[in-house]
C-alpha cells in the first residue's frame, strides 16, 4: 500500500508543470508579523518584519527545492529557519507554492510563541520576469506544533523581491 502511495504521489506530482530554477535566489521580504492582531485590533499591527531567504534549485524529487532564511521583527524578535519548497508553473510568468522550514526562534521584545523550535508553514505565488527576478506575496506560520503547552501561533504577510545570483 504504502509502496504503491508513493508511486502515485511520484506520478502526480511529475505531471505537474514544475519552475525550473537554474541557480541560487536571494529573496528580500518585508511585511506584516502576526496579522491576526492587525485585523482583531481593527488596522494596529504588533510589529513589521523583514528578512532574507535563499533559494536553491528545486532539484530535489518531485521538483522540491531547499532554502534557507532569517527574519526579524521591530520588537526584537528574530527567527532562522531551514526548509524546502515546492513552485508550480501558472502560465509563462506565473509561479506559485507551498514552503515549510524548521525554525529556531528568540522571542526578543515580541511575541511569545510558547517555544524555541517553530515550524514554517507557508504559500508564495511570484510574478517572474525573463531575467529571474521575481516578485511575490507569501502568507505563513509560524507554530510550535504542540512542543509547548503555550502554541499561540504567528501568521505573517509580507512581499518578497526575489534576485538571481551569479546568473
Amino acid at each position: 500500500m504504502r509502496r504503491s502511495l508513493l508511486g502515485f504521489l511520484d506520478l502526480a506530482l511529475a505531471a505537474l508543470p514544475t519552475v525550473a530554477q537554474e541557480g541560487l535566489v536571494l529573496g528580500l521580504g518585508g511585511g506584516i508579523f502576526d496579522t491576526a492582531a492587525w485585523t482583531e485590533d481593527k488596522g494596529d499591527f504588533d510589529a513589521l518584519e523583514a528578512g532574507l531567504v535563499l533559494r536553491w534549485p528545486t532539484t530535489w524529487t518531485w521538483g522540491i527545492g531547499p532554502m534557507a532564511g532569517l527574519s526579524a521583527t521591530d520588537d526584537g524578535s528574530a527567527w532562522v529557519y531551514f526548509g524546502a519548497r515546492r513552485p508550480f508553473r501558472l502560465g509563462s510568468r506565473w509561479q506559485a507554492g507551498p514552503t515549510f522550514a524548521v525554525s529556531y526562534y528568540d522571542q526578543g521584545d515580541g511575541k511569545d510563541l510558547g517555544h524555541e523550535i517553530e515550524f514554517r508553514s507557508g504559500f508564495e505565488i511570484s510574478y517572474v520576469r525573463s531575467s529571474g527576478r521575481s516578485l511575490g506575496i507569501e502568507f505563513y506560520h509560524l507554530s510550535n506544533a504542540g512542543l509547548a503547552d503555550a502554541n499561540p501561533g504567528s501568521n505573517s504577510l509580507w512581499v518578497v523581491y526575489g534576485l538571481p545570483l551569479g546568473r
